[in-house]
């Protein structure tokens, strides 16, 4: 039921759509029902000049001047069924039109809901989402939704109402011989009932299938310079094969599950239909059947017989939508991350950490351990230490991408959970390890911080970064695409185009995370020189694993399994035994020898 009432609800704004189509079915059904009786109608009572029994057809007949008049004049009834198939062309045109405009808008509005929602998931969830997956429930999943709406719908309505009616008319000509055109009709609907149940279990087999394999594509191409770097496309190919022979053998059962069903079920029809053939001679033979009705019977016998084995192939395809439907509803059942409500208070740069700790869920160690600190408005703050002490988890805590596990963080001395997220996230710059460049120009990537700035202002975020004398050199200069992730780019200048893009956003708190990683030493303190004259007021968090890019901040803090074991200036800090003056020594120990060298 619940699956009913998302489509019913994604139908809105389109039910006089799904009224209109549904009615002019109905009438394609009667007039393509029509056409055989008008030819019974000429056959027996007007060339072969038997009575008129039908009292609507008398009243015609009169109406036209009589059935002498009509023999007379034979192109009556042919403008008659050229009128009738005329008529049948028009509806079947707005029935086509009508289900292509239903099922696009449909499908519009569902991916439309679809991406609006996946949008508003929080960070934790889609760090655990497979990408792959779920481009697979927005294209394929959504498609085919749209393909049962496109169809099958208006199928329904026309099998439904094209065997009622046939059926009664039938029963009207010839009762024993109607009896007999039922024959075959409880078999044909169990059996695509008993299809629809194997089918629906193929189709998620497969379906599930395919997801990994798109998964699998978008994981390799996203981390392609990693494979080519360790020489693995064998392996990748191996594995993508695997996946795909497990995805083949799936559909090829589903393919199967349909082979055997048309099959058979072509067979029970055409069974059916011989059986009519064979009892209508014996029928006419007998004089019991007139030679008008006995093709009357012949005709409705397939659009009876056709419609109901096509019953299969609606249901399996409505199986098809029904997995589907599933799929996406278990998008939305994901809890949204509420990013409006709570306050907007002004946000300076003051941050302050009380006894904060914070562990994953599912971990059995926390990350962070009872981290106390202040930071002023305007200072500069760098964070070192080892992979996995913590530094990039801290990151994640100010930007509410994750809450404490206990303790409390304030901005200006306000509680962050207190915080709309959407402002706090509006305040706080962040430039990652691996930036993400979208596939447009240069200027539009950095742009995209803050659509209202100018071209000059562009520029100058640009020559704040030490990337703008870079941009000028290539031949379309701030107009050059970067390609697909900045795949055109070196690491160095993504790194330096996304700090550009942050730095033209103002914000009052800005984030490196190890984003100076892929840049020379000289181009690292060029940028921080240039951000210390245009941004005093901004409050800076450099991670760093590089003392180059921590000495000039003006408080360095060591963090080490997720405590801080160390905080003061460079000039304290290497005096100090411990972890800072280590990773300094062999810096600068490394730093001589390649000069040495050189």
């Amino acid at each position: 039921m619940r699956k009913i009432r998302f489509l019913i609800a994604e139908l809105e704004g389109n039910r006089l759509r799904v009224i209109a189509m549904i009615a002019a079915v109905i009438m394609y059904a009667f007039l393509n029902l029509c056409s055989p009786l008008l030819f019974s109608f000429m056959i027996d009572n007007v060339i072969d000049r038997q009575p008129v029994t039908s009292p609507f057809l008398a009243a015609l007949c009169e109406r036209l001047g009589g059935v002498e008049v009509l023999r007379d004049n034979l192109w009556i009834g042919a403008m008659a069924i050229l009128i009738i198939n005329f008529l049948i062309c028009i509806l079947v045109f707005l029935r086509g039109r009508w289900n292509a405009v239903i099922s696009e808008e449909v499908c519009r509005r569902i991916r439309n809901d679809l991406y609006r929602h996946l949008q508003s998931l929080p960070f934790s969830l889609h760090s655990t989402l497979k990408t792959g997956d779920l481009v697979q429930r927005c294209t394929n999943d959504v498609d085919q939704i749209r393909r049962f709406l496109s169809g099958q719908v208006s199928e329904v309505v026309y099998s439904v109402a094209t065997a009622l009616s046939a059926l009664v008319i039938l029963f009207s000509i010839y009762r024993p011989m109607a009896w007999l055109a039922m024959l075959s009709m409880p078999l044909l609907v169990g059996y695509a009932y008993f299809f629809f149940r194997r089918v629906q279990k193929a189709f998620t087999a497969s379906d599930q299938a395919e997801g990994e394999l798109s998964s699998a594509v978008q994981e390799n191409l996203s981390g392609i310079r990693v494979v080519k770097a360790f020489g693995n496309e064998r392996y990748e190919i191996e594995r993508f094969e695997k996946k795909n022979a497990v995805y083949r053998d799936l559909t090829f059962r589903m393919i199967r599950h349909l082979g055997a069903y048309w099959g058979t079920s072509d067979l029970i029809c055409l069974l059916q239909i011989f059986v009519i053939v064979l009892a209508g001679i014996l029928a006419a033979g007998q004089g019991e059947l007139s030679i008008g009705n006995f093709f009357v019977f012949i005709s409705y016998e397939g659009m009876i017989l056709w419609p109901v084995r096509n019953l299969g192939r609606i249901l399996a395809d409505m199986g098809k939508m029904s997995v589907s439907i599933g799929r996406l509803l278990e998008i939305f059942d994901l809890p949204q991350e509420e990013v409006d409500s709570g306050e907007t208070p002004p946000i300076e740069g003051r941050i302050e950490l009380d006894h904060v700790s914070f562990q994953y869920e599912g971990d059995h160690q926390p990350v962070l351990k009872d981290i106390t600190l202040t930071i002023e408005k305007g200072t500069s703050v760098a964070l070192i230490g080892p992979t996995g002490s913590g530094k990039s988890t801290l990151v994640h805590l100010l930007m509410r991408l994750y809450d404490p596990s206990s303790g409390v963080i304030r901005i200006d001395g306000v509680d962050l959970t207190r915080i709309q997220r959407r402002w706090l996230r509006e305040h706080i710059g962040i430039v990652l390890q691996e930036p993400f460049l979208f596939s447009r120009t240069i200027y539009d990537n950095i742009h995209l911080a803050h659509r209202q700035a100018e071209e000059q202002q562009v520029e100058q975020a640009a020559r704040i970064a030490s990337v703008h004398e870079v941009i000028h050199e290539f031949d379309q200069g701030y107009q050059t695409l970067v390609g697909e992730k900045g795949v055109t780019l070196s690491g160095g200048q993504k790194q330096r185009i996304a700090i550009a893009r942050t730095i033209l956003a103002h914000r009052p708190i800005l984030i490196f995370d190890d984003s100076l990683s892929a840049v020379d030493t000289q181009t690292d303190a060029r940028i921080r020189a240039s951000l210390k004259q245009v941004q005093q007021q901004t409050t800076t968090l450099i991670i760093t694993q590089r003392i180059a890019s921590a000495m000039d901040a003006d408080l360095i803090l060591v963090l080490e399994q997720g405590r801080i074991t160390q905080s003061g200036t460079h000039a304290q800090l290497i005096k100090q035994p411990g972890l800072y003056r280590r990773i300094y020594e062999i810096q600068t120990a490394g730093s001589r020898k390649g000069g040495q060298q050189e």
